[in-house]
């Protein structure tokens, strides 16, 4: 069964960095596609909204509006023989200058002047916008105004033209003043056919929309429901492709990191708690070793000075190894050739393998080159060599070999190379690799339960894995996997 070992559960400085800088990447990608997103369903939805106003004016066209044309009629009816009766009983009151005329004048043009007041009050709240295919806005009340202003520069020239016309005065001067009120009037009828034509306007509109008006409607209120069904699809389909994934992988990101922040907080106190254990430890060694000196080799005394001698190296290994897996340093990276490694390593290890009637081999690797510290890598491997020989006990063969791969390091494809440990050994049972690598546990009798721990953290600093294949009884393989090196032509 082959297993790849997690990331370790102590703090790693190198893993830190890459993990928060992923979690920033994605933060923005969510953030992104999420305002992206936003503007998209913000778009449609104001074409939704506009299709909506429409088909509402188009489905209900407002009471006002449908009255409209009556209203400019009635306004061209009253205005335009109004105009015409003053400038009849002006022309009168000019020819005959007589005060009954004058008077009658007065009187008429007081009316109009009501009447205009009166209408400008009513047609205030008269404007209607429609919003159409084409935009068709209607304001009698400005109508109304042009009207009044127009009005009193009439009644203005037309005081002035009565009295440039008393008996006194010239002739030629009363036939001026009546022309600048035939200019005045000749305005004032020109708003009153403005306002007819107006109105009839408005009929031919309303005539002719209740043929169009309902393939309109129809039509609007089909892409107004096309328009919702493609937004939610696309909210949807956004959601369950882009969404949701950068979010879990947010979620998990901040878990990593928060996970790691607290072991990295936890693994500084427990850190300065070895250190503070470590002085201690050496200073009682010092004074059991001068206490030995006085006490008889063989007796009771002497034996037990030993146990508590081993029992404080023992302790003292502990604290080191626990030194080690809080603060790893630093790995100096550079190109490195296996099968040197490997045959430096089986140097090392073959005396104690011969006491064992062990085989320690190595196989040829083929000149295969990776990027590590040579130092850590060789740790590692005497690590994993020792818990080799530990498991064999006695006749067996661990086999030493490397060779080049392709395999997926940090979520992309790369060229590797991979150091294997491959023993004859019992295997590991199925309750020991879920808990392997965890720190503080060991199946040895005085084991610290570090150093695979040690092991794995140390691969992950070099940016590789450590995998191991076991099978009960026909022995365990771990594998180192590395990045190798980049070599240029």
């Amino acid at each position: 069964m082959g297993v790849v070992v997690p990331p370790p559960k102590t703090p790693v400085s190198a893993r830190r960095e890459p993990q928060g800088e992923m979690s920033r990447q994605s933060r923005l990608q969510l953030t992104v596609f999420e305002v992206a997103l936003f503007l998209v369903v913000l778009a449609i939805g104001w074409a939704a909204l506009r299709a909506f106003r429409i088909v509402k004016q188009v489905d209900e066209l407002p009471v006002t509006f449908r009255t409209m044309p009556d209203e400019y009629f009635r306004i061209a009816d009253y205005l335009e023989p109004s105009i015409g009766q003053l400038n009849d009983t002006l022309l009168r009151y000019n020819t005959r200058h007589d005060r009954a005329d004058w008077e009658r004048f007065q009187r008429r043009s007081e009316e109009l002047k009501e009447w205009l007041a009166n209408e400008k009050a009513s047609s205030l709240q008269t404007k209607v916008t429609m919003l159409q295919p084409v935009q068709i806005t209607i304001n009698i009340g400005a109508l109304i105004d042009e009207i009044s202003t127009a009005y009193d520069a009439y009644l203005i020239e037309a005081r002035r033209a009565a009295r440039e016309t008393a008996p006194s005065d010239p002739p030629s001067q009363g036939a001026t003043g009546l022309d600048k009120v035939n200019l005045q009037s000749r305005k004032l009828v020109g708003l009153a056919s403005q306002a007819r034509a107006q109105g009839q306007a408005i009929q031919i509109f309303l005539s002719g929309s209740k043929s169009w008006f309902p393939w309109l409607q129809r039509v609007l209120a089909a892409a107004l429901l096309l328009l919702a069904v493609f937004g939610m699809w696309l909210t949807a389909l956004a959601y369950r492709r882009v969404v949701s994934p950068l979010r879990r992988r947010l979620l998990e990101s901040d878990t990593v990191i928060e996970r790691h922040e607290k072991m990295a907080h936890f693994g500084e106190l427990a850190a300065g708690i070895a250190h503070e254990i470590r002085n201690p430890l050496t200073a009682i060694r010092a004074r059991l070793f001068t206490l030995q000196k006085t006490l008889v080799v063989g007796t009771a005394a002497h034996q037990d000075a030993l146990v508590i001698r081993n029992e404080i190296d023992r302790l003292n290994r502990i604290v080191t190894d626990f030194l080690q897996l809080a603060r790893p340093a630093e790995p100096r990276l550079a190109p490195v050739t296996a099968e040197p490694l490997l045959r430096d390593v089986r140097e090392l290890f073959a005396p104690q393998c011969e006491r064992q009637s062990i085989e320690l081999k190595v196989e040829p690797a083929n000149g295969a080159q990776f990027v590590a510290d040579s130092q850590q890598m060789k740790q590692v491997l005497i690590n994993l060599i020792q818990n080799a020989a530990d498991s064999i006990e006695i006749q067996g063969t661990i086999t030493l070999r490397a060779r080049q791969d392709t395999r997926r390091l940090e979520e992309q494809s790369a060229d590797v190379v991979v150091l294997e440990v491959q023993d004859t050994g019992p295997g590991i049972p199925a309750d020991v690799q879920k808990r392997l690598f965890d720190p503080f546990f060991s199946t040895k009798k005085g084991g610290t339960g570090l150093g695979l721990s040690i092991a794995a953290q140390i691969v992950n600093n070099h940016h590789g894995k450590l995998e191991f294949h076991t099978q009960p009884g026909q022995g365990t393989t771990f594998a180192i996997v590395l990045p190798a090196e980049q070599r240029h032509s």
